[in-house]
């Protein structure tokens, strides 16, 4: 017997149990057999916070329209006979949505639900994000591209000079009847979606021609915490490294990559990416090939390779000394043992020589404690063919894993050679090895993502992507000890990933191929088959070494770090063009002292100390920059110069080197950069006594000296003492618990911070 709904029977079916309406969050009206007319708008109006509905198994021929919901996150109304999804607009905060077991909704109505929903990531129990994505940028851009030609093409010729609105009507209405019939895009499958999709684009042309502005906003959220009538809006990132070479000419000494030249082009048995939707995406795992119906994205079989290794490994230590003239005489005896390096709070007599800090220099009035470290383990854990002579393979790229928890986690991802290892900073072990032959690998980079189980339940889970040499994108869930995908990403060897921090499936890689592409990796199902897009292209005109994200405007902004220079990209998706040209490119007070015999533009490394500073260097440079995103921005000549000057707020004194590449670092709180150089020293900057100026942009003349140095401790290894090392990088948790450094002769520095 039907039911009809009232203010009861929804308290008494809604939770938290309440008297109000606007009090209910989760509301279950499921096997209730409702049809469209028992659903009253204006008491569902009234439940301005509800969050969950689920309106399954009943007979609702469609949903109402005007049922207000303005925060209504999950939608569940599979088993019944809905028809039409346009509806759904109504909800833009939907994440989940269910109507599987409606006869009439088909592929193409999943298709409008990803344009209509903004948020929209889990579609009848799949996640969807890489899919909806790639239909609502990718797809999106490819269809407004043909309707704007179809226009230029056969109507934009017919109106005259200055034409006035009835005429514009006139010539409008023959195009928008046409249109939708004569713009064709993808497989007949999605015929219905694409005429759809088709006509909107064709309708907001229009109204562009008119002079009209169709909003298309969002509603901000401001929770309703008590019983009023309506609810407020708010507007609430060519490494080329081998050994040290000193030349005459203030030319950088080139650590060449292995096999990896710039201009070598890496040898793959894999087809040319494809453009714009049928970007072609090679998975080592599978030779599965796009069907129609996988238009715009492509399901990757999981592969659980042999080379990851699960169980905690043995690694060869690297004994250290903290005394030249001591451990000299206690190298004859043998191997030393672990011991507590001398951390110097100033520079050593040669770095005090080169600093231009004057004796009159205000002295550090933070109270912060100073930084005092212990070593806790020299680590060989990228040995070739487990090889403990290995003393040559360089290790290029670090990063901690994020918390899951409360807790922080003590666990380092390390890349270099052909294999990953993930490590437990206070035990020293090897929890989790990752190799490929042939490979080596160049950088790798931390998400996390929401994954739900085959029974619908969610977890979230750290995955690791990493590349290098081959030009793949590998993606690993060390913590099941499975690389579950790989993405044929670019054709020559990848330099540099990073993830978006707001879009926790974007990836950035860059590549010896001149291009830093933008994708979506998609989040994995239970049995960890998931979709890749590629959303972005940008061109650079060199390698990009380092990019970031703007943390100020993330979804808007990319700075990258190249060999020709430090560059911005615009990357807001909603922008028609799929490939663009840098923005801007900012020039720095060194580029002015070079010469014939001198190059400054190779800006090796990147990282920004807070949402507006940012810390770079160049190659040879002897020292770092500190300067504001902001200001340096807002300085653009103009649009066709495209050139802006950095506005620098601080130097800091670093190493003379002439050796490029070594990458700097900032800690994620507490105003700390920190770099290595080729002497195997890593230099500490604590910033916290010019905090407030350089947030000010007071800008600081005089040349900061590192705060400390850590001296390379000159390990022993087979009774044989290590000579000096090249540290490539260098990192810090968030907890500021652990300092891991990167050498050139396959050694893994931990420190302890205390």
């Amino acid at each position: 017997m039907m039911t009809k709904l009232t203010k009861d029977i929804l308290l008494k079916k809604g939770l938290p149990k309440s008297n109000h309406l606007e009090d209910l969050k989760t509301l279950n009206l499921s096997k209730m057999q409702l049809e469209a007319q028992d659903i009253d708008a204006q008491l569902f109006s009234q439940m301005v916070n509800l969050e969950e509905l689920d309106l399954s198994k009943n007979n609702l021929s469609e949903l109402p329209a005007k049922l207000g919901l303005p925060w209504l996150r999950i939608l569940n109304f599979s088993d019944n006979q809905v028809d039409d999804v346009t509806v759904l607009q109504q909800f833009p905060n939907l994440e989940e949505v269910i109507y599987e077991e409606n006869l009439y909704l088909t592929v193409s109505d999943n298709y409008k639900a990803c344009c209509l929903l903004p948020k929209l990531r889990r579609l009848n129990n799949k996640d969807i994000t890489s899919l909806a994505n790639h239909v609502r940028f990718v797809n999106h851009r490819e269809l407004s591209s043909r309707v704007n030609t179809y226009w230029e093409k056969n109507y934009k010729g017919k109106l005259p000079q200055e034409p006035s609105p009835a005429i514009i009507k006139s010539v409008s209405g023959e195009f928008l009847k046409s249109v939708g019939n004569q713009v064709k895009y993808g497989p007949n499958s999605l015929k219905d979606f694409t005429k759809w999709k088709v006509q909107i684009i064709a309708d907001h042309l229009v109204s562009s021609l008119l002079g009209e502005k169709k909003g298309n906003g969002e509603p901000q959220r401001e929770r309703v915490s008590s019983r009023s009538d309506a609810a407020k809006a708010s507007v609430t990132q060519s490494k080329k490294q081998t050994q040290n070479q000193k030349t005459k000419l203030r030319t950088p000494s080139k650590r060449l990559r292995p096999k990896a030249e710039i201009d070598q082009e890496v040898k793959l048995s894999s087809k040319k990416l494809r453009s714009s939707a049928e970007a072609d995406y090679k998975v080592a795992s599978s030779s599965k090939r796009l069907s129609s119906n996988d238009l715009l994205a492509i399901v990757l079989t999981p592969k659980r390779s042999s080379k990851l290794q699960e169980s905690p490994l043995k690694c060869s230590p690297v004994k250290i000394k903290t005394d030249s003239a001591h451990v000299q005489e206690q190298a004859r005896r043998g191997f030393l043992t672990p011991s507590k390096v001398s951390v110097k709070s100033k520079p050593s007599k040669q770095t005090a020589d080169r600093t231009a800090t004057s004796g009159k220099e205000k002295k550090d009035t933070s109270k912060k404690k100073p930084l005092e470290m212990e070593p806790l383990h020299f680590l060989q854990t990228h040995c070739k063919n487990n090889d403990s002579d290995d003393f040559h393979t360089q290790l290029w790229s670090c990063a901690f894993e994020p918390n899951l928890d409360s807790s922080p986690s003590s666990k380092v991802a390390t890349c270099g050679g052909g294999s990953v290892c993930v490590i437990d900073c206070e035990t020293g072990k090897v929890l989790k090895k990752y190799k490929v032959p042939e490979e080596e690998f160049f950088t790798l980079a931390w998400t996390t993502l929401t994954m739900a189980s085959k029974e619908g339940q969610k977890r979230k889970i750290n995955v690791l992507a990493a590349g290098g040499r081959f030009g793949i994108v590998r993606l690993i869930h060390p913590k099941v000890g499975l690389c579950y995908g790989e993405i044929k990403a670019h054709r020559k060897a990848i330099s540099i990933m990073c993830f978006s921090p707001t879009q926790d499936t974007f990836l950035f890689t860059g590549s010896y191929d001149k291009r830093i592409i933008l994708w979506d990796i998609g989040v994995p199902d239970h049995e960890y088959n998931f979709r890749a897009s590629q959303l972005l292209t940008l061109d650079t005109t060199s390698t990009p070494l380092r990019v970031c994200p703007v943390p100020a405007s993330p979804d808007q902004y990319l700075l990258a770090a190249c060999e020709d220079g430090c560059f911005v990209w615009d990357i807001a998706l909603k922008k028609q063009q799929g490939r663009r040209s840098y923005e801007v490119e900012f020039n720095f007070p060194i580029y002015n002292k070079e010469s014939k015999d001198t190059d400054y533009h190779i800006v090796d490394s990147l990282a920004f100390l807070s949402d507006d500073l940012v810390v770079s260097k160049s190659a040879m440079q002897g020292s770092i920059y500190i300067w504001s995103w902001k200001k340096s921005y807002e300085k653009q000549k103009s649009k066709s110069n495209r050139k802006a000057e950095a506005h620098v707020l601080a130097e800091l004194q670093w190493s003379d080197t002439d050796l490029p590449y070594l990458a700097l670092t900032t800690s994620a709180d507490g105003y700390y950069v920190l770099c290595g150089d080729d002497a195997g020293k890593v230099w500490i900057y604590d910033l916290e006594s010019c905090k407030a100026e350089l947030q000010k942009g007071v800008p600081c003349k005089a040349l900061m000296a590192p705060t400390k140095v850590i001296d390379w401790p000159y390990p022993v290894a087979r009774k044989e003492k290590m000579g000096e090392s090249t540290v490539n990088t260098v990192s810090v948790d968030p907890a500021m618990k652990y300092l891991v450094a990167l050498t050139d002769k396959n050694v893994i520095a931990i420190w302890k911070i205390l």
